[in-house]
């Protein structure tokens, strides 16, 4: 199940997460699963929901590799018509201000994590494209940041923040990272998500602020505060790489702007 999921260029989060779904139900009864009924299958998922207290978003992912190992190896259509699949709760992302966002990187003294975080608000950034992000990406001619093999394993460019320049040649030059812009305790290596997690949390703290907010609400105030800005939700979308409009439109109820160049919210920030 690993194999295929690898060749089929699944994220090693989502490999890890579905064999979770098949282990955990093959353990339950402890029994292989091509023995497992539909009513026992059911039966685990209640168990989740009930005894576990999962929450909706980890029953999904559950299902979801439950259902990839009967669909790939059991070709049990009837199984995959029986599981349920609890649908995605949609809820609104929580956005710091533009004050708060200064603030986070005022109370950053180290450059590393400061530039990171930075980046990660000025150009839109999930985590893991963060981590991943190379040297080599950084296109200061045409203020471009390239993120390759991101979400569904495609490429995007995004907005290289004007302001951020000054201060990324200075970490550059006092860190000199080689491959990963962001390196960890090799610089063959990305930072870890740990260490990335810690930065930001401290910073959060020592802000002051009291949202509850993570990592990944740096890029939804990267989108919202473009839509405030006046950028049209198509730009948004390409920024941040969804695939889906209905993702983007999250950020909404505005109406449609006029098409503009985009610019880094990083940039308002720091003009």
């Amino acid at each position: 199940m690993r194999k295929r999921m690898v060749i089929n260029h699944f994220s090693e989060r989502t490999i890890e997460s579905y064999l979770r779904g098949a282990r955990k139900l093959s353990g339950y009864y402890n029994i292989v699963p091509g023995e497992i009924d539909n009513e026992q299958i059911l039966d685990f998922l209640v168990f989740l929901k009930e005894q576990k207290n999962h929450s909706r978003s980890s029953i999904r992912i559950y299902a979801a590799g439950i259902k990839y190992l009967y669909e790939h190896f059991y070709n049990r259509k009837d199984i995959l018509e029986y599981i349920p699949y609890p649908k995605k709760a949609r809820k609104l992302p929580v956005i710091l201000s533009g004050k708060e966002v200064k603030k986070l990187f005022e109370v950053t003294t180290n450059i590393k994590h400061r530039v990171l975080l930075k980046l990660t608000y000025g150009s839109g950034l999930r985590r893991n494209e963060i981590r991943q992000l190379k040297v080599v990406d950084i296109d200061s001619k045409r203020m471009v940041l390239r993120i390759e093999n991101s979400k569904g394993a495609k490429d995007r460019n995004s907005i290289l923040p004007k302001s951020i320049l000054p201060e990324l040649r200075g970490y550059c030059r006092q860190h000199q990272p080689e491959k990963y812009l962001f390196y960890g305790r090799s610089k063959d290596k990305p930072i870890s998500e740990e260490a990335i997690r810690w930065a930001f949390d401290n910073a959060v703290k020592k802000a002051g602020i009291r949202k509850n907010v993570f990592l990944h609400s740096l890029r939804h105030s990267f989108a919202s505060h473009l839509l405030s800005t006046g950028h049209n939700l198509i730009t948004i979308q390409q920024l941040l790489g969804h695939e889906d409009i209905r993702t983007t439109m999250v950020y909404l109820q505005v109406n449609y702007q006029k098409t503009m160049p985009p610019v880094s919210p990083l940039d308002t920030i720091y003009p």
